[in-house]
């Protein structure tokens, strides 16, 4: 994710002082209107950190698609991400988890696939959930790591693609940009995309028994390596820098 950071502040700013130039966003096909809750989830910063360098970057993905080695996947339901990046008093990067929040989506085939779909009994939802990974980038965090719960009741509660361990690595890179506003609340509006992240395999499912860990695998094609997966998301973002959460400042 190669939106900068510092830019995200100006340009909030600036799009605060230039409102007159603003295209207004279609906010409401997405359900999303900005608030005081979108830094609910602003992580603390770290000992040494230089406040005043550091913003956290709220961005919810309101469309697109992800392709998880066989598994095919309209974005559904919005998908909230909290990040934060600055600088320590060494000089270096550094980047702070914020939280990964998503709603359930409904996997098109279910268990066992087309066209053998029963619907209710081999309807299958997915949540994607943050494991608490992210990388300093040159400007903005990177490499987010997410796991995605598969839910189905013969599935259990522990059936998981990916790990905290070992979490697919999520680092989109941004093919547009637009600055627009919402409510009368300046945001990005993004287009972004990725098709580098490894999908490692499940685990977990049914008892952990072998046999479903291979069924689960054997149905979405995992593992699936560098290549064979992508991801294109539409997001809306907003930047907001640690001096103004004074409260999270170590």
């Amino acid at each position: 994710m190669s939106v900068p950071a510092r830019r995200l502040v100006v340009g909030v700013a600036a799009a605060v002082l230039l409102g007159g130039l603003v295209t207004p966003a279609q906010a409401a096909a997405y359900s999303y209107h900005p608030s005081d809750a979108d830094w609910a989830d602003c992580p603390k910063l770290p000992q040494n950190a230089k406040a005043d360098t550091w913003s956290c970057i709220f961005i919810i993905t309101v469309g697109g698609t992800m392709k998880l080695g066989q598994i095919q996947q309209d974005i559904t339901s919005s998908l909230r991400i909290t990040v934060a990046q600055g600088k320590l008093a060494d000089g270096s990067s550094a980047a702070a988890f914020g939280s990964v929040k998503g709603d359930r989506m409904k996997v098109p085939g279910g268990l066992i696939g087309k066209p053998f779909e029963v619907p209710k009994i081999t309807d299958v939802y997915v949540e994607t959930q943050g494991t608490g990974r992210v990388d300093a980038g040159p400007i903005f965090p990177t490499n987010v790591g997410v796991k995605i719960r598969m839910i189905h009741a013969l599935l259990g509660k522990k059936c998981y693609i990916g790990s905290d361990s070992n979490p697919i690595l999520l680092n989109p890179q941004v093919t547009s940009l637009d600055l627009t506003n919402i409510d009368g609340v300046p945001v990005f509006q993004v287009a972004a995309k990725d098709t580098t992240f490894v999908v490692p395999k499940a685990g977990g499912c049914g008892l952990n028994w072998g046999l479903v860990n291979t069924a689960v695998n054997q149905r979405a094609g995992l593992p699936s390596p560098s290549g064979k997966n992508s991801a294109e998301f539409q997001w809306f973002v907003r930047g907001k820098s640690y001096t103004e959460l004074p409260g999270l400042a170590s």
